[in-house]
């Protein structure tokens, strides 16, 4: 019995180092688009760089209806720098020469930061200046 103890323990610790990626290629994160990943593509304005790189971005979010089991089209809505910037559609007004980073800020982290109103998250654009 306690051979089989050391052995799972010394399997837990192999799989545990093994799993390391320790100067393997950065994964991608799922909340965040950086200025490196939207060069590798066509876009234009930032909308084309979230539509092309994290469409979930994207996504209509919003109060699932109890009596028809659907949600409401509310999307999130637009900052730059921290500043209000408007609905989805502004992110055409933005280039994407002048985008240091997108983020997706989820519903509840949005409305600690900004307050109420935020019910489908806010995509965050940060520039380069």
């Amino acid at each position: 019995m306690r051979n089989i103890v050391i052995v799972l323990a010394l399997a837990a610790i192999f799989i545990a180092c093994g799993s390391s990626h320790e100067g393997s290629k950065a994964t991608l994160s799922k909340d965040v688009l950086t200025a490196e990943e939207i060069a590798t593509t066509s876009a234009i304005t930032a909308f084309d760089a979230v539509r092309l790189r994290r469409p979930a971005f994207l996504t209509s979010r919003g109060p699932k209806s109890i009596v028809r089991g659907t949600r409401s089209t509310i999307n999130p809505l637009v900052y730059v720098n921290d500043i209000f910037y408007g609905e989805l559609e502004t992110l055409n007004n933005i280039s994407v020469i002048d985008i240091k980073e997108i983020r997706y800020i989820d519903p509840k982290d949005a409305t600690l930061a900004y307050g109420t109103g935020h019910v489908a998250g806010i995509i965050m654009v940060i520039t380069k200046r």
